[in-house]
């Protein structure tokens, strides 16, 4: 195996292993060891996929790694905000399915048309930010509705755009199988 593949992972593990670290600050009120430990991740997150192109180990495997370990921070952090009354429940809800509906129609079509669809991360990275730097009503009012209503277009230009790509893959398969059908026959 080659470890110099393994080096963007390796990176990209660091969020998750800096999750413990941010929930241990934040429940003993230490916002400022907040601030830097998500400094931090963000760091990593920066870097990974540019050590991976680097290394020339780039990989879609890595690109779903990279996706899930954001996943766990945004949600672990998420999790936290909620369980102080900063956040309703429903938010983490939609942050998994803005999640899920990524990585389940990047599974299944190449080029979906979304071009909201892939700053959900950096949306959310934005959000934790704003709501460590200043904990009040009106960034989490902005928070919850700038979310809801990037999360909400992300996911109705993706489905579009997924339903239009299944079609044409639909249409392509019978026109293929028409083709040999013919040329058997």
């Amino acid at each position: 195996m080659n470890k110099k593949a393994l080096i963007p992972s390796g990176i990209s593990s660091l969020r998750i292993a800096a999750l413990p670290l941010f929930l241990y600050f934040f429940g003993t009120g230490n916002s400022l060891l907040c601030i830097v430990v998500f400094g931090l991740s963000q760091i990593t997150d920066l870097i990974d996929g540019y050590v991976a192109r680097k290394l020339k180990v780039a990989s879609k495997l890595g690109a779903y790694f990279d996706a899930v370990t954001d996943f766990v921070l945004i949600s672990g952090i998420f999790v936290a905000f909620t369980l102080s009354n900063y956040y309703p429940a429903w938010i983490l809800l939609l942050i998994a399915a803005s999640f899920g509906q990524f990585i389940i129609t990047s599974l299944y079509s190449k080029k979906l048309y979304d071009p909201l669809g892939k700053y959900i991360g950096s949306v959310l990275y934005i959000a934790i930010g704003l709501t460590l730097l200043w904990p009040a009503t009106p960034i989490f009012m902005l928070v919850e509705i700038g979310f809801s209503v990037f999360a909400l277009i992300s996911f109705a230009t993706r489905t579009a755009s997924f339903t239009v790509n299944y079609r044409r893959s639909l249409i392509l398969q019978k026109s293929n199988f028409e083709r040999v059908q013919t040329h058997t026959a």
